[in-house]
């Protein structure tokens, strides 16, 4: 990149390894942070690049679908770290239910139970994760030393961590949240937690929501029967976007690619665990349609956090690879 005279970008994305106890299991997660490149002489020998001059940055959070590593989301990362926040991006090690145990965004299951939910957290490592944010933010030792902005939170994420996000959305549990976003994620809950048949269960958000997903997804189509037998039509994402989202204020988007499977938001996939087997090649995916759910997230950020930002999302949804899209 370029600044206005031509000459190279100071700013660089770089990325932050830390460990965290997400509610009894173990976490490892990247804080991916503006850094200086005119100071790179500094970081020749621990490699730890100092923060990229200015203010508070806002944080985006991803939450990882089940075994699904975190490195897939590293090009997002990259592509909204310039936008000026800072991303992480995390994976716990903890139960899959009868699946043993994986990589998971941490869901408490039992909270979504009819008679829990709304009770507590559903995503258990997202109050860990910010609580150790915020130790990271107060160390002197750390590239982003006070320059977090905890007021200006986005939390997102893909499948299951999506869902996670959708649910965690109460106000009561991240007082900072601006917006929520999530790819092939819904809140259809599943029957043996003791719902009926392809029930929706409300988005709790009083802040804009995108959902966004493929019109080829494998793993949703292969997952009908956690929530509902026989025939009908089976469209959780969009019945959650028109059932579950009480907010209408023109703010919140409903967005579905032509051709895109479920592992679209993820690059590289990771074909030797999760469930991509369900899909045709997902390595064979089409990168523009991963272009596009960045540049969509990336002006969603935007809006949510009102920051500048280039293409808004009513021009990204006139896009060819768009095959259906809804606003309220």
């Amino acid at each position: 990149m370029a600044d206005i005279d031509g000459r190279a970008d100071p700013m660089i994305v770089r990325g932050w390894h830390f460990s965290f106890d997400a509610g009894g299991d173990p976490a490892l997660a990247t804080l991916y942070y503006p850094g200086d490149r005119l100071r790179l002489e500094e970081a020749r020998l621990s490699g730890q690049v100092p923060a990229a001059a200015g203010g508070l940055w806002p944080l985006v959070i991803v939450m990882p679908g089940i075994n699904v590593a975190p490195d897939g989301y590293r090009w997002l990362a990259r592509r909204l770290v310039p936008c000026g926040v800072c991303v992480v991006t995390y994976a716990a090690i903890g139960s899959l239910g009868p699946a043993g145990r994986g990589i998971t965004p941490g869901l408490d299951l039992a909270a979504l139970a009819p008679e829990s939910i709304g009770s507590r957290p559903v995503a258990t490592a997202l109050g860990p994760l910010l609580e150790r944010l915020a130790r990271v933010s107060d160390a002197d030792d750390s590239p982003v030393s006070g320059r977090l902005d905890f007021g200006r939170v986005v939390m997102g994420g893909h499948s299951a961590g999506g869902t996670a996000a959708l649910h965690a959305s109460d106000p009561k549990w991240v007082p900072g949240l601006r917006a929520v976003f999530a790819y092939g994620a819904h809140t259809m809950a599943a029957t043996a937690l003791g719902h009926g048949e392809a029930a929706v269960v409300p988005v709790p958000a009083e802040v804009p929501v995108m959902l966004l997903c493929g019109a080829s997804d494998g793993v949703i189509a292969a997952s009908r029967d956690r929530y509902r037998h026989g025939g009908g039509v089976h469209d959780p994402v969009r019945r959650t976007f028109e059932e579950a989202i009480g907010r209408s204020r023109g703010d919140s988007w409903l967005v579905e690619l032509a051709g895109a499977g479920h592992f679209a938001v993820c690059h590289p996939v990771d074909t030797t665990s999760g469930r991509a087997f369900l899909e045709p090649d997902p390595t064979e995916a089409d990168p523009s349609a991963r272009e596009l759910i960045g540049d969509l997230i990336a002006a969603f950020v935007a809006a949510g956090l009102e920051q500048l930002a280039g293409a808004g999302l009513e021009q990204l949804v006139e896009h060819d690879l768009v095959a259906h899209w809804e606003r309220r």
